[in-house]
């Protein structure tokens, strides 16, 4: 009883001081081997009365030696478990990340913006500025998420007025993962007044060259192209009572 005693009481040490995850199969072999050495660990229960301490203690040794190579197997077998799936997350995060970059198609044979470019690539022909209304964390770093806004646009003139192309940006550590180019105007009350406008527009957006597609704003007010990696976006949008009409162009990162 006390040989029985004893064996549990060392077994359940030992799981718990290595805190081993597959307790089932520890605890399956653990047993398995105390079943295919009954006859010996018997002897020894008898023998012990007879022997002297240093027999008991080098068959203790035996016992302790045994499980430890057994607990070493299982510590192994936990790390390499460990370490392919870590490999796996490191293939989606690999799998994630942006394969090609995409030119923005506003002025883009002047500004050659991109999304997945660090946005100091621009700061040569835009001036962009912090805006920190828009920034989620409220400060300017290279480590997160930051807006940038450039109101140094040529004003547009259209119906007897001026409007000014606002540009915004979002950056994830530097990389730009949005654009958009936004315009608040008022819209001419003549015939084909939307379709004049998109056309005064694809002057810098080469894509309101299609008929097509300004033919598609102008009835749904909204325009979309899904690629692999990105959404282009048009949107026309009639103002309500005493509001501007407005106009957005927008590309951003899936």
């Amino acid at each position: 009883v006390n040989r029985s005693l004893s064996v549990n009481v060392l077994f359940l040490e030992c799981v718990a001081s290595l805190k081993i995850q597959n307790f089932y199969f520890f605890y399956k072999y653990f047993y398995v081997f105390l079943s295919t050495n009954t006859e010996v660990f018997s002897q020894t229960a008898v023998s012990c009365h007879f022997k002297t301490i240093q027999d008991k203690m080098n068959v203790q040794k035996n016992i302790l030696t045994t499980l430890l190579l057994m607990m070493t197997f299982f510590s192994c077998q936990e790390t390499g478990n460990k370490r392919e799936f870590w490999n796996d997350n490191k293939e989606d995060i690999k799998s994630s990340k942006l394969t090609q970059k995409f030119l923005i198609d506003y002025k883009s044979e002047t500004y050659k913006i991109f999304i997945g470019d660090n946005y100091k690539s621009s700061d040569k022909t835009i001036d962009w500025s912090w805006t920190a209304f828009n920034d989620p964390d409220d400060k300017l770093d290279s480590t997160g998420i930051d807006a940038f806004l450039f109101l140094g646009e040529p004003l547009l003139k259209y119906n007897d007025d001026d409007w000014l192309p606002t540009l915004h940006i979002e950056t994830d550590k530097n990389l730009i993962k949005k654009f958009s180019c936004s315009i608040l105007f008022d819209l001419d009350e003549t015939e084909n007044a939307e379709i004049n406008f998109l056309k005064l527009l694809s002057q810098d957006i080469n894509q309101l060259q299609n008929d097509s597609l300004t033919k598609s704003l102008i009835v749904d007010h909204i325009y979309e192209k899904v690629t692999h990696d990105f959404i282009e976006t048009f949107r026309l949008t009639k103002g309500k009572e005493f509001e501007y009409d407005k106009f957005e162009y927008t590309v951003k990162q899936k």
